[in-house]
């Protein structure tokens, strides 16, 4: 699934002065549209496009793609606008108005570029890292860029960061080849230890080269003290990460842009012949990176722009490289490798994956995806038998009510993971134990879902049982609008689902449903001795009411038939 970058709109955009400006050079403003236009008359033969914006605490950056029918990709047009979203918030904890306004222009730019190439609001996915993740007023952020562009933000967790950098840098590796990734950004750093292209283990270091330059980088040259500064942060810091990781590991990946700049440095400042360094590639030895820090720590600017450091990096390549340096000395890591690919190239892998699936991978997907939930689940004693019974009428009743709900595949899925796993929260106490989900679900390391379909999955778990969704509940507020009516949907399903299992017996052997009149009516076919489950479904109707905007009234009918087993 390597996408390959073969487009003439890929070429980076640069800002044209000191004050990180995001319009566009002349060369890409000529190149992209026509690259695009040609894309789109030819996208409907060639399958859909897609697009993923990454914004991180330095960058944002843009990929429009064509994905096939068999999942494999071609990047159509790339873009970058350095406007420094992380600017001042790791000081002082928001976002500045100015930052915003450079992201939300940015952003506006990308989502024309887009959408000339053939994508529609619903393949693009934005998301957002560190930076973001730690400001205040991040839902600034979030209406702003959406009234301007019409792109709807995520914000992801660093697990999901991870995930998402290890899928983009390691997507088609073989399943028990072990590296080491490292993603050096402006506010965190990924350290990753992967198993083929899923991690092992990760850890979300609160190091960034934006980071460090604000709080210590005070002079230019930086000082001996502020150097020192860093260093001690950055040891400091990489107490957090395992120590069975030191000396297990030769060689580091680094992805994104700072590990290729110290490597580009390592190469200017070698000495070789050209053809040595190029029969190099793109590796540097711990030696070499030290050397590359000795000589940022004794240069000013102006120096650094003669070595070729990008002028969105000039004054912050510095602390990124002794990030770089930190970490290969304190996991004893003899060479550093960069690569080209890391969080952009995973959104959009990823995104592959969810809106187009290869022939015969559909099925190993969702079992796959059932495996970790049950996983879980078995983790933390939940009742299984109970919980696959909720799911089956959950699923039945989603698959009957489409004319209704008007929900797809995307939702499905919420709600099998919700219904599945609706009662973990009876791991910490039976009261209230629809709240315990909540926490438990919110905070769960469920693979196959995004950090913001766990919270959809959580929410809904949430309104199982008691109390129907309220605007005046924080779970429910945190949800965009579009989100709240997605899961007062699912909720709804999930309650008469649960209801009709009241006993834990799996009496109930299938649903059936239709509509007279404005009235859904549901037959509920079931072992003698079913009526507590049809009562109780009928007393947890009352949102499904809502939703359906009628009566909502069930018909039971049993049979004696053998007991499973």
């Amino acid at each position: 699934m390597a996408a390959r970058r073969k487009s003439a709109a890929s070429s980076r955009n640069q800002p044209a002065t000191k004050t990180r400006k995001t319009a566009p050079s002349k060369a890409r403003m000529v190149a992209a549209p026509r690259a695009v236009a040609n894309a789109k008359k030819s996208s409907k033969a060639r399958g859909q496009v897609l697009a993923v914006v990454d914004l991180g605490s330095n960058s944002v950056r843009l990929q429009v793609a064509q994905a096939s029918s068999d999942g494999q990709i071609a990047v159509l047009a790339e873009d970058r606008a350095a406007v420094r979203l992380g600017e001042q918030v790791f000081r002082t904890g928001r976002l500045s108005t100015d930052s915003i306004n450079r992201t939300a222009a940015a952003l506006a730019r990308f989502a024309k570029l887009a959408q000339r190439a053939g994508a529609g609001p619903a393949t693009i996915r934005a998301v957002a890292t560190s930076a973001v993740r730690e400001a205040s007023n991040r839902q600034q952020l979030v209406r702003t860029v959406r009234a301007l562009s019409g792109i709807s933000i995520e914000v992801i967790s660093g697990a999901e960061e991870a995930r998402l950098v290890t899928l983009g840098v390691l997507q088609g590796s073989p399943p028990h080849e072990r590296n080491l990734l490292m993603d050096i950004g402006g506010g965190s750093t990924e350290i990753i230890a992967a198993v083929g292209e899923e991690p092992e283990s990760s850890f979300s270091l609160a190091l960034g080269s934006v980071r460090l330059w604000e709080f210590f980088a005070k002079s230019d040259p930086i000082s001996r003290r502020d150097a020192k500064l860093v260093d001690e942060a950055i040891e400091d810091a990489m107490g957090g990460v395992d120590p069975l990781l030191i000396g297990k590991f030769k060689r580091i990946i680094g992805a994104a842009g700072t590990t290729s700049a110290v490597v580009a440095l390592a190469r200017r400042f070698s000495g070789a012949s050209l053809a040595a360094r190029s029969a190099r590639g793109g590796r540097a030895t711990y030696a070499e990176v030290r050397m590359v820090l000795d000589k940022l720590r004794a240069s000013s600017v102006k120096q650094r722009r003669k070595w070729g450091v990008e002028e969105h990096r000039v004054d912050i390549i510095y602390c990124g490289a002794a990030i770089c340096e930190g970490v290969m000395r304190a996991l004893r890591i003899e060479e550093l490798e960069i690569t080209t690919r890391g969080l952009r190239d995973g959104l959009m892998a990823d995104l592959v994956r969810r809106r187009i699936r290869p022939p015969g991978t559909g099925q190993h997907h969702e079992n796959a995806i059932l495996a970790g939930l049950r996983a879980f689940g078995r983790r933390v004693g939940y009742r299984e038998e109970h919980a696959e019974q909720v799911m089956r009428l959950s699923l039945s009743l989603f698959d009957q009510t489409k004319a209704i709900h008007r929900l797809g595949d995307e939702e499905r899925g919420l709600l099998q993971a919700a219904a599945l796993l609706h009662d973990v929260g009876t791991f910490i106490s039976y009261n209230r134990h629809h709240k315990h989900s909540y926490y438990l679900l919110y905070h769960a390391d469920i693979p196959g879902f995004t950090d913001r379909e766990r919270e959809l999955i959580a929410t809904i778990a949430r309104y199982h049982r008691r109390s129907p969704p309220k605007d005046r509940h924080e779970a429910f507020a945190l949800l965009a609008p579009e989100e709240r009516i997605v899961v007062r949907r699912l909720a709804a399903l999930l309650r008469v689902a649960d209801g009709l299992d009241r006993g834990h017996r799996r009496h109930v052997r299938s649903v059936t449903v239709s509509r007279r009149s404005g009235r859904l009516i549901i037959d509920v076919d079931a072992d003698a001795g079913a009526e507590l489950e049809v009562w109780s479904a009928q007393q947890k109707s009352d949102l499904l009411q809502d939703v359906s905007g009628g009566p909502v009234s069930f018909r039971l009918h049993t049979a004696r038939r053998p007991r499973r087993r």
